[in-house]
């Protein structure tokens, strides 16, 4: 009988002993990954809260009140901006735990993402074992929005609202004509400068080789640069109104969108943010690129846009 409440005593402190070995006071959570992704734009996305949403997990993802995301039974709601990252209070399965979502810099175009939590459990040893299990767990919940992050932020058409390629200068001919406006310049205005160019394009026997392109440069709160230019098959006599150049045969990132004019100013925007995101060095001016006639078209949300811009 002796040796048997030995032997209980042994195994007991056996696993008192395991608990206290394997199972440390501070429990440590971490997910880390490294991401495909200029260090800006995942700065962007990570800091400002209300875009979270965009790449939380789409699947049984809800949002509650004051900011807070669920997902998989844990709720998150950020607390506080870090210098590198931002802090969350997270709510899992009746407790509440804080953490952080932190990021560094790899490369040019990498960073590494961390999501971290830390428990202090205490030497009650029943409670380590839970507080063990609870991180476990709460490291499983975190998975999923984790990885939404990373597929977001790894996609440029997320990111950007818009595929962006880089492809050649094809049209390198170009006849143009522009205006200092003391506003900025009405779709009428922009219509009647293209119409003028097609109008001297075809009295002067050149062709048209691809869609009318608008640049508007904001000289200062009373001027605004209105370019229009044509792409045409041959260089034409110029003008008091209009002229010729010729765009160098370099490289061009591109971007399409559709819808109004409102869409199509964000696509210009979203394309020099990526510009500056990858420190990308641009010798000429962008401009939009009117696939769609919009004379023609009333409907502006049917209206096709592409965003052109040089970069070395």
């Amino acid at each position: 009988m002796k040796k048997t409440i030995l032997s209980i005593l042994l195994v007991l402190m056996a696993g008192l002993i395991s608990i206290y070995v394997f199972i440390p006071k501070d429990l440590k959570v971490s997910k880390v990954m490294a991401v495909n992704c200029s260090i800006n734009a995942g700065k962007r996305f990570i800091m400002d809260t209300s875009q979270w949403i965009k790449w939380w997990p789409t699947s049984d993802a809800k949002t509650g009140s004051n900011q807070t995301l669920v997902w998989n039974q844990a709720s998150h709601q950020a607390n506080a901006a870090l210098f590198n990252g931002m802090g969350l209070q997270t709510v899992f399965k009746e407790h509440s735990i804080k953490g952080e979502l932190i990021f560094a810099q790899l490369g040019l175009d990498s960073m590494a993402i961390f999501w971290n939590y830390q428990l202090s459990s205490g030497w009650n040893p029943i409670k380590r074992m839970e507080d063990y299990f609870f991180m476990k767990d709460l490291k499983e919940a975190i998975s999923g929005p984790f990885k939404g992050l990373q597929a977001f932020l790894e996609s440029k058409e997320k990111v950007y609202g818009m595929q962006i390629v880089q492809d050649m200068v094809k049209d390198t001919i170009l006849v143009s004509t522009k205006r200092i406006l003391s506003k900025e310049p009405s779709q009428e205005t922009v219509f009647e400068m293209i119409q003028q160019l097609k109008n001297y394009a075809q009295q002067t026997g050149a062709k048209q080789t691809g869609f009318p392109m608008l640049n508007v440069t904001v000289l200062d709160s009373t001027h605004f640069q209105t370019m229009v230019a044509l792409p045409v098959d041959k260089q034409i006599p110029e003008t008091a109104n209009f002229s010729w150049k010729r765009m160098v045969a370099g490289k061009i990132l591109i971007g399409e969108v559709k819808g109004g004019v409102s869409c199509a100013d964000n696509a210009m925007k979203q394309m020099q943010l990526y510009v500056q995101d990858y420190h990308i060095t641009s010798p000429a001016i962008p401009f939009y690129s009117f696939v769609t006639d919009r004379a023609l078209e009333k409907d502006s949300t049917k209206w096709i846009t592409r965003i052109y811009y040089p970069v070395m």
